[in-house]
C-alpha cells in the first residue's frame, strides 16, 4: 500500500521521507544485503549516493540519510532529507533517478568490494562503543539465542553480490511500494 502526502506546516525548510516496507529481524540474508544497500544509498560516510549527488554536488540539501530498522514482522527503509522549498522537486527527481539506477544497472565488482570495505569497516569502528555492542548482543541472543561472531558477519558481508543488492533495490524501490510524508 503505497501513500503520498504533503502537509503544509508553513516551516522555511521542507522535511521529507520516503519509505517502504523491508526486510524483517528473521530474513536472513535480505536483511544484511538490505542493511548493506542502506549503507551504500545514505550510510554515515558523506560518499554515500544520495550525499555525493544531493548535497555534495548540488547543494540542494541541508542533510540527507538512509536508515534501515528491522521488526520482528517487518522493516522500515527510510531516505529522510531536508531542503528548501524550491528544491524539493529536483531532490525527489534525483532521488528518484537514483534508486531507478539501483533497480537497473548493478554494481561491478569493483564497487562492491569499495562499499563491503566501507562497511566493514563501520562496523570495526562501531566495535569500539561497547554500550552499542551489549545491546547489539542482547537484541541477537533475544532474537535467535546466538550472537553471529565477526567473522561470521564478515563472510555474509562478503557473500553478498552485485546481483543480490540489484534484487533488493528492486524489492524494496518499486513505485508502488515507495511511500512519501513532506512537511512544507
Amino acid at each position: 500500500m503505497s501513500f503520498h502526502k504533503v502537509v503544509d506546516k508553513r516551516h522555511h525548510e521542507v522535511n521529507a521521507v520516503i519509505g517502504c516496507k523491508a526486510p524483517s529481524l528473521y530474513e536472513m540474508p535480505d536483511r544484511l544485503v538490505c542493511a548493506m544497500l542502506a549503507n551504500i544509498l545514505g550510510g554515515p560516510a558523506s560518499n554515500s549516493l544520495l550525499n555525493k549527488e544531493l548535497r555534495e554536488k548540488r547543494g540542494w540539501v541541508y542533510g540527507i540519510e538512509c536508515s534501515y530498522t528491522q521488526y520482528a514482522d517487518t522493516g522500515i527503509l527510510a531516505i529522510t532529507f531536508g531542503c528548501d522549498k524550491p528544491n524539493l522537486e529536483a531532490c525527489q527527481k534525483a532521488i528518484d533517478k537514483i534508486l531507478k539506477r539501483l533497480c537497473e544497472v548493478p554494481f561491478t565488482p569493483a564497487q562492491l568490494k569499495a562499499y563491503r570495505k566501507q562497511l566493514l569497516g563501520q562496523l570495526a569502528i562501531s566495535a569500539d562503543a561497547g554500550e552499542a555492542q551489549c545491546l547489539s548482543m542482547g537484541k541477537s541472543m533475544l532474537a535467535w539465542g546466538t550472537i553471529m561472531s565477526p567473522e561470521e558477519t564478515r563472510n555474509a558481508i562478503q557473500a553478498i553480490t552485485p546481483e543480490d543488492l540489484q534484487k533488493m533495490a528492486v524489492r524494496l524501490f518499486s513505485p508502488d511500494s515507495l511511500c512519501s510524508l513532506v512537511y512544507l
